[in-house]
This record gives C-alpha cells, structure tokens and sequence, in this order.
C-alpha cells in the first residue's frame, strides 16, 4: 500500500548545475514546484500546507539555491533545523543535490554569460564557484541522491531525475544505482563506493576487442579466462553483501555504487554487468555506463 505521508522533493545544488531543469521534471511528474526558498521559509511553507487537506499538496517539490540560503542569518545551523523539522512534520522526503565541477561551471557561466550569484567588483567567477560549494557542503551532506550533471544535457538531466523519482514511487525501497566510469575521465561525484578493478586483464591491447565492450561475449571471455577477475567479483559482491542492508536499515533512499577501469568501456562494464546480476532480484538496480561508447 502506496504511503499516506506527503511526499517532498528539495532540489539543491550549486549555480549552474541544473536545478531549474530538475525541478521543470519534477513539476511534469505532477509534483507542486516552489522554487527558491531558506531552510526557515521551507518549514514555515510546509506547516502551512500539511495543515491544508488539498490533494495538490501531496507531492511537492521545492528549491534552494545560495540566494535562498544567505536569507537566514546563520544558514548552517537553519539547515540542520530544517531536517530536524522534517521528521517532525513526519514528510516523505527526498533531496537532490547537484553537482558539477569547477571547469564545467566556468564553461557553463562563460558560455551564457550569466552573473553568478556570488561575483562582484572583488570576487572573481572561480572564487565565488568554490565559496559556493563551501557553503553548499552542509546540504550536499543531508542529500541521498546526488547527481553528477558534467555530462547530462538538459534531456538527459530530466530523464534521469524521473528516472529514479519513478523507481522509487513505484518500489517504495532503496535505488542502488551501479555504474562503471573510466578512470581518465575522473571519479563520479556521487558515489557511496568506489571500486577500482583496473587491476584485471585489459582487452583493450587486443585490437580485436578494442572497439566492443564488457558486454560483448568476446570481451566476457577474455576477461573471464583470468582467474583475478573472478576472485574480484566475489569480494566486490561479498562486501556489498555484507553492507548494503546497514544502508538500508539507516532509511537511505538512494546508493550509488561506482566501479572504474581506465577507459570505462571494458573492465568496468563487465564487473557491473556481472554485480548487477547477483544483485537484480534483492534490490532495485539502476545500471548506468558512464564512459561506454
């Protein structure tokens, strides 16, 4: 039976990163969209409404963004209220937190030639991207999805938030999102684990294998004919055995699980492939393939 309690979505993140795209899915989902409010006007905002018996209050989302935020004096201490309140109010809740590097967010501020909402006559576009994260660190804390948005187009970031919200509205359990990545192109942000499996047999010095990946049967072989890959994902699939469910127990909503080789198209791939399988009838599993091409 769906949960009678009212759902709520804070979208978060820094300048730049996507939270106006984030909150236009949620509102497509259905979901009641304020954007733009301080911790102390969120609580004031959701007492209001969980007095009210309208259905339109049953599923709503709001943002907060550094503006937002400097409205409350000491914003450290109204998050930290914030979150406190929530169990009070006894709200369903959810918060995303966006996230994208410092080069992507000068490109992107460049780019459209928007003022951060930190820069003036003495803080240059770096200083005021890298105080922002500063301040937005207590938040990023409280998120249980965040979500890397370097390489999401605009598509592509609102797919991937009804992507999860749905998976979630619909199995009512934690989301273990598995994905590889490449190593040359960083670690994701987001990640609850990392596993680094570039240590196994690379097919990518077979220039027959070059141009497949680790879901191709040529490349399962190959990395299969080496006993290391094997013992691997045992104690990949044995750890995460052994912790999962303490993340479960602590009402964690999303987890992230990241597995990286060097290039993400081979090695990375195979060892999710392979975890996702073991794993696919005890939870829910998302499998993303970052790097693959």
């Amino acid at each position: 039976m769906e949960s009678l309690k009212p759902k709520l979505v804070i979208v978060t993140g820094l300048s730049g990163s996507g939270k106006s795209i984030a909150l236009r899915a949620l509102e497509d989902l259905g979901y009641f969209c304020i954007d733009n409010l301080s911790p102390t006007m969120i609580i004031q905002t959701l007492e209001i409404m969980k007095k009210s018996h309208q259905k339109i209050y049953k599923k709503i989302a709001i943002s907060i963004d550094i503006r937002s935020i400097k409205m409350d004096d000491d914003y450290q201490k109204s998050i930290a209220t914030l979150y406190a309140e929530l169990l009070r109010l006894d709200f369903n809740h959810t918060t995303i937190f966006l996230h994208s590097s410092t080069k992507i967010l000068l490109s992107r501020f460049n780019a459209t030639r928007r003022l951060h909402p930190l820069t003036n006559n003495k803080v240059d576009l770096r200083t005021a991207i890298l105080k922002e994260a500063e301040i937005m660190q207590k938040l990023k804390e409280n998120s249980n999805l965040i979500i890397d948005t370097d390489k999401l187009l605009p598509l592509e970031l609102k797919k991937e938030i009804a992507s999860k919200i749905s998976i979630i509205k619909n199995n009512k359990d934690m989301l273990i999102q598995l994905q590889s990545f490449g190593y040359k192109n960083s670690i994701p942000n987001e990640s609850d684990f990392v596993f680094d499996v570039r240590c196994l047999k690379n097919p990518f010095w077979d220039k027959s294998l070059r141009q497949l990946s680790g879901k191709d049967e040529e490349v399962v072989s190959f990395i299969e004919s080496d006993k290391t890959s094997k013992e691997m994902l045992a104690s990949i699939i044995r750890f995460l055995n052994k912790w999962i469910p303490s993340f479960r127990k602590s009402d964690r909503n999303y987890l992230t699980i990241s597995i990286g080789c060097t290039g993400g198209q081979h090695r990375s791939v195979y060892v999710t492939e392979m975890v996702s399988r073991h794993f696919v009838t005890k939870y829910n599993i998302l499998v993303k393939h970052r790097d693959m091409k």
